[in-house]
């Protein structure tokens, strides 16, 4: 009989990881709750539901053998230990991991046009498969290639710009840094991608829209230069922040072991802000590092529930690979401070990131296997 009732909110890449992880100790009863109305899926794919021939129920999260709600965690009482959910509904638990992720950034409300009814329809964010299929019927609406314009230069911008130029559509990419990308690449990388965008796509750096109109049927767009431009679609990749039910409704700062400042409270994925000796505080948003964080937090809630083994300290160690305009960009770790080394910008190029005298990250362009040999190093001196 199980003797532990844990509680997963959220049911992406942690979610899903932190219940599998649990799902095979028969002293422990877990319910993953996900969304209201929302089969659970991979949100790494949604790409291919926007721009591709992927359709969205092929996406769909295998999930393990524990009782999965569709229901929408809304406040967290630690007092009591209660999860109110939308639905009305009330769950008790003995530990909780908050998986919850994030929402992204967009279009400030204040700005001109911003709620007109071409706005509402014409300015989309690719975050959900919601955001994907609105895309896709943008796309397929349009006879011949689309106009679309792209205001964000990191992760999804780049894939985006790569994918909509790479499938014959007209894109512009809008960026208010002149290298775009500088946050999610680092800036010998996000350089080189810069120079790819500028020679496949049209680009305005170091703008910042002011205003979209409506031109029906097309969207027209203000940048402070004064330069307009037209699109069928204006995507927002402007980043993103980490969503959690109340009182965490602005993300969950954890230990080095995804513990919260409340008791039994846990959290994985990009809800979770980071504090600890190592890296300082930090985030991570990217499908395998949350997948990750969520077999952690599963093993840090056995080893305080059960006394299994203490899982460590939590160092990230996860990669990614990001195909823009045919190059590869690899990652795997912490990528994102900027005291870095290497050479380039150009193909071969490998860049280490270190903090404290730790290499913390490595990163290339059309280097795979020499990121992964060069990763082997990660944490060495903080372990």
């Amino acid at each position: 009989m199980p003797t532990h009732h844990v509680l997963i909110l959220g049911a992406g890449a942690a979610g899903v990881a932190a219940a599998t992880a649990l799902a095979r100790h028969e002293d422990i009863h877990v319910t993953l709750v996900g969304r209201t109305h929302e089969t659970p899926y991979i949100r790494m794919h949604i790409t291919g539901v926007a721009f591709g021939p992927t359709l969205p129920e092929t996406i769909h999260a295998p999930l393990p053998p524990v009782t999965v709600l569709a229901d929408t965690a809304t406040h967290l009482d630690p007092i009591s230990r209660i999860v109110h959910l939308a639905s009305g509904a009330q769950l008790r638990y003995d530990a909780v991991i908050i998986a919850t992720g994030s929402r992204p950034d967009t279009l400030t409300p204040g700005l001109p046009g911003r709620h007109t009814p071409a706005a509402r329809h014409q300015v989309v964010t690719l975050h959900s498969i919601q955001d994907a299929q609105q895309i896709r019927e943008h796309l397929t609406r349009t006879a011949g290639p689309s106009r679309v314009a792209i205001y964000g230069g990191g992760f999804t911008g780049a894939e985006t710009a790569s994918a909509l130029h790479a499938a014959g559509h007209h894109v512009a990419l809008i960026s208010r840094s002149r290298i775009p990308g500088r946050a999610s690449f680092g800036a010998q990388i996000a350089a080189h991608i810069t120079g790819i965008h500028r020679g496949k796509i049209t680009t305005f750096l170091g703008r910042t829209i002011t205003a979209v109109r409506d031109r029906s049927p097309l969207l027209g767009i203000t940048l402070d230069d004064t330069t307009t431009l037209s699109a069928d679609l204006l995507i927002t990749a402007l980043g993103n922040a980490p969503t959690a039910p109340g009182p965490f409704s602005s993300g969950v700062p954890v230990d080095d072991r995804l513990r919260s400042t409340a008791p039994h409270v846990y959290a994985a994925g990009s809800t979770a802000i980071h504090r600890d000796d190592h890296l300082g505080i930090w985030r991570l948003d990217h499908w395998a590092d949350a997948a990750a964080q969520g077999q952690h937090a599963a093993a840090a809630v056995l080893h305080d529930r059960t006394g299994a083994a203490d899982p460590g300290p939590y160092r990230p160690r996860s990669s990614y690979t990001s195909l823009i305009h045919g190059t590869a960009i690899t990652g795997i770790g912490y990528t994102m401070t900027p005291a870095t080394e290497g050479q380039g910008p150009g193909p071969g190029t490998l860049v280490t990131h270190t903090l404290n005298g730790a290499l913390v990250g490595v990163s290339g362009v059309d280097a795979v296997a020499t990121v992964h040999e060069t990763a082997q190093h990660l944490h060495e001196s903080a372990a």
